[in-house]
């Protein structure tokens, strides 16, 4: 009886029990539901698996969030390379895109570094702090800072621009593309939120270049994009945003089987994955590395990139809480036709009632030549075309339109004896389109050394702007304009759609025949002609091979010479008898195998590839004027370009055509072009 009472009791306690539970989850948990929530994504956010938040770097990723959200390209921050927590002023600059600013802005730059640099050097003496400022920057440090802390950072300095309005307009670009994007990298079995990389690359400007060769909003070199994409002087798939994303998916697959943690793929992105292999090699963990790895080309840019990464992304998936509303543009849609043949893009504009623009904006990858008649669109390109082409009329069209083959790439390599004239004669074309081809001068001066390219049928050529040098040349002077009349695209299409450009303008043909000249100062300097000593020096029969012989030139590589000649880069290396690995050098002497391949046709793709890196530089940066570079103890020629006169190699050559390279003399004097970014987007 004693024990049946007991169990009653019991029971109507686990009951009550029960209610209050029951009353407790009703009425108190959705009062603390918002902050759970909240407090279970900030969790998430430092403790992602695929992209941890190291505390080592929490203050990396704060600085990044306050430049892409905070400062503008205005303001300058002027901080501590190694701890960026350390801000040591904002500097005002000046935004507009003139040599003017540019030197101005150098300056402001020098002037508040050497101010730090001498308050840095004061403190690391460990005298008494006397004046505020050395007591604010003494602050910024901690009270456990030591004098060789201040002397270490006296030397660690940089200036950083802020990118508010960038990063906002990239986000507002990347509503075209950013479903496509992320269902790329789940085909790949990535993590989506990899369509993140762009912000940092490029802020999703689809028309970006750098001054050393990167395109596209991925931002691929020459190099790493011929492992995964077609580039050309017709094709340049960089361009191409969805082209693009999916090789740069299988570039990062690639760095994660490789190295096994997000933070080191990401970091291989910008470094290379090479370079990452060896650094986890030294150093270890990413942790360990981002701490105290140190090589010559590892810098404060890759020391960064994971730390940008994860800034951008917190950001973009908070874009509200920095920008407010965002209007981002729309997905663009479109369909694919495989082409069967070489086909003119005047015949798809023409049969289809589309405007050249839209056909250029749904078609980034295909380069200028497309666009002016030097060349066809080539066969087997995946066109794509408004959704609202009937297929039947595609097929029906086109197939009278193919061409069998493509258009050449001719030019003449100027030599002693020549003028226009004789060269225009000789390739039976107008001296008034030579002259414009070639952007000369009203008198057509050419020099020794000069590769003129000579129009083809049917070309439209456009009259450039003359180059901007230390004494400009004069423009071809104009007769009448010619307008051009553009039908306007069905739908338009959230990408950057290029201005239509003027017509030529007729050119009377100069009268006198003046004789090539040899080259003197930089006066005589066309940036838009190719320079480099393209022909084959030689050529000879061994046996039942015939072999040429070739001087390198700038941006050359084994691989590409492989490429042209279409056979394996062993090959050359077994004719010319180097070792694996061994690198080549400018103006080396190398033989290569003419088997399939005839002397011109190699010549031609790489007159194509040395123009395609000069149109594409030129398209995106100007010449303001030349300056003069002295060299210093422990300069070298790629230190030089990369570091202190940031322009590519090429083009230095191109200024100092006398000049041997591989090896500079102290107090040696360098002539180089002060360039500025045109504005593109």
């Amino acid at each position: 009886m004693l024990s049946s009472c007991w169990r009653v009791l019991n029971l109507t306690y686990r009951f009550q029990t029960l209610i209050v539970l029951f009353l407790c989850i009703t009425f108190l948990l959705p009062a603390a539901l918002p902050s759970l929530m909240a407090s279970t994504s900030r969790n998430n956010q430092s403790a992602d698996p695929d992209f941890p938040l190291y505390p080592s770097i929490k203050s990396n990723v704060d600085f990044w969030i306050d430049i892409f959200t905070k400062y503008s390209k205005s303001q300058g921050v002027i901080h501590d390379t190694k701890n960026l927590e350390i801000v040591y002023e904002i500097v005002r600059l000046d935004t507009s895109e003139t040599t003017s600013a540019t030197k101005k802005n150098k300056k402001i730059k020098t002037a508040v570094t050497k101010k730090y640099k001498q308050i840095l050097l004061t403190l690391s003496q460990g005298k008494k702090i006397l004046s505020t400022e050395e007591k604010r920057v003494a602050a910024m440090f901690g009270p456990d800072a030591k004098p060789l802390d201040f002397k270490t950072a006296a030397f660690n300095m940089r200036c950083q621009t802020g990118l508010k309005k960038e990063f906002k307009e990239g986000l507002i670009r990347s509503g075209a593309v950013m479903d496509a994007f992320e269902k790329t990298f789940r085909s790949h079995g990535l993590p989506v939120d990899l369509v993140y990389l762009p912000c940092v690359e490029s802020s999703y400007n689809f028309k970006a270049y750098s001054k050393f060769g990167a395109a596209g909003i991925w931002q691929f070199t020459h190099a790493t994009g011929r492992q995964y994409m077609s580039i050309g002087y017709v094709v340049d798939e960089r361009r191409d945003p969805y082209i693009s994303t999916d090789a740069a998916a299988r570039l990062l697959k690639k760095n994660y089987a490789e190295l096994g943690e997000w933070p080191l793929a990401i970091t291989a992105y910008n470094h290379g994955l090479a370079g990452m292999m060896r650094a986890r090699k030294a150093a270890g963990s990413y942790e360990k590395i981002i701490e105290s790895y140190s090589s010559r080309s590892f810098k404060f840019a890759s020391r960064n990139f994971y730390s940008e990464f994860l800034a951008a992304r917190i950001v973009a998936k908070n874009f509200e809480k920095y920008f407010g509303n965002v209007a981002f543009h729309k997905p663009v849609y479109f369909q694919v036709v495989k082409l069967k043949g070489f086909l003119p893009v005047n015949e798809v504009s023409e049969k289809l009632n589309i405007s050249i623009q839209e056909i250029q904006a749904l078609n980034p990858s295909l380069r200028k030549p497309v666009f002016n008649g030097q060349k066809h669109i080539p066969k087997g390109f995946k066109l794509r075309l408004p959704e609202t082409v009937a297929i039947h009329e595609i097929n029906t069209h086109f197939s009278s339109a193919y061409q069998d083959r493509q258009k050449p790439s001719r030019f003449h390599r100027v030599q002693k004896g020549d003028t226009t004239g004789s060269i225009a004669r000789l390739h039976s074309v107008h001296l008034r389109d030579l002259i414009l081809a070639n952007s000369l001068d009203r008198r057509a001066t050419i020099y020794i050394g000069q590769n003129l390219r000579i129009p083809v049928k049917d070309e439209i050529i456009l009259a450039k702007k003359e180059p901007e040098t230390v004494k400009p040349q004069k423009r071809i002077e104009p007769e009448k304009p010619v307008k051009k009349i553009i039908t306007p695209p069905k739908k338009p299409v959230p990408v950057p759609v290029p201005e239509p450009e003027a017509e030529p303008e007729p050119v009377s043909e100069p009268a006198p025949e003046l004789l090539a000249e040899a080259v003197k100062d930089v006066a005589s300097i066309n940036p838009n002609i190719v320079t480099s000593n393209l022909k084959l020096l030689e050529t000879y029969q061994k046996g039942s091979l015939l072999i040429g012989m070739i001087k390198v030139e700038a941006e050359e590589t084994l691989g590409h010479y492989a490429d042209w000649l279409q056979i394996p880069t062993q090959e050359i290396r077994a004719i010319n008898k180097f070792k694996y690995g061994s690198p080549i050098s400018i103006d080396q002497k190398i033989k290569i195998p003419l088997r399939e391949k005839t002397a011109q046709e190699f010549e031609e793709q790489r007159y194509e590839f040395h123009k395609e890196i000069e149109e594409d530089f030129f398209e995106s940066y100007s010449i303001q004027g030349i300056e003069i570079y002295e060299v210093k103890n422990g300069d070298n020629i790629w230190s030089l370009c990369i570091n202190e006169l940031e322009i590519p190699f090429w083009l230095l050559k191109k200024y100092n055509p006398e000049m041997t390279f591989n090896a500079l003399q102290l107090s040696q004097k360098i002539k180089y072009p002060v360039i500025i970014k045109t504005k593109t987007d």
